[in-house]
């Protein structure tokens, strides 16, 4: 569930990023697509695996 919750943040972020500033900077449509890519497997990926470590450490504590 946290890994889900964290995965789901990264994707809104990542959208956020790219509505705010991708989309507006005054760059060619396939510099924007390389850009968002490589936003959104940074971002995403990046919060996923935060959700992944963090529930991990909760499971072995038995927090969770």
């Amino acid at each position: 569930m946290i890994e889900l919750i964290c995965f789901l943040a990264g994707l809104g972020f990542s959208l956020l990023v790219y509505f705010r500033s991708i989309r507006t900077a005054n760059e060619p449509p396939l510099k924007k697509a390389f850009f968002f890519l490589f936003t959104l497997i940074g971002i995403t990926g990046t919060l996923f695996l935060f959700g992944v470590l963090t529930a991990h450490f909760l499971r072995r504590a038995r927090l969770l």
